[in-house]
């Protein structure tokens, strides 16, 4: 199954690599590719991640301190957004 970014997901991984870039910038590159590889499983996996009960269709998958939300169609895996689970949202 095919993997797609919003617009939305993508500023979100772009927010993450420069705030964690400005401290260590291998770390940043490394924590960017590893969301990413995590994001892939979907592609196998496309339920792992919990339903959200306020969103219908819209799961939740935490990987290490970050949360990825993301919604599951027959065509393809749209990632909504991703966070820092000590960012407010």
């Amino acid at each position: 199954m095919q993997i797609r970014f919003s617009p939305e997901s993508i500023e979100d991984l772009k927010r993450l690599h420069d705030f964690l870039a400005q401290h260590d910038p291998e770390t940043a590159r490394a924590t960017v590719l590893n969301l990413k590889t995590a994001i892939q499983r979907f592609a196998t996996m496309p339920h792992i991640g919990r339903p959200l009960e306020d969103i219908e269709g819209v799961r939740e998958f935490v990987f290490g301190r970050y949360v990825v939300r993301y919604l599951v169609r027959k065509e393809a895996i749209y990632i909504l957004r991703l966070w820092h689970s000590k960012e407010s949202r």
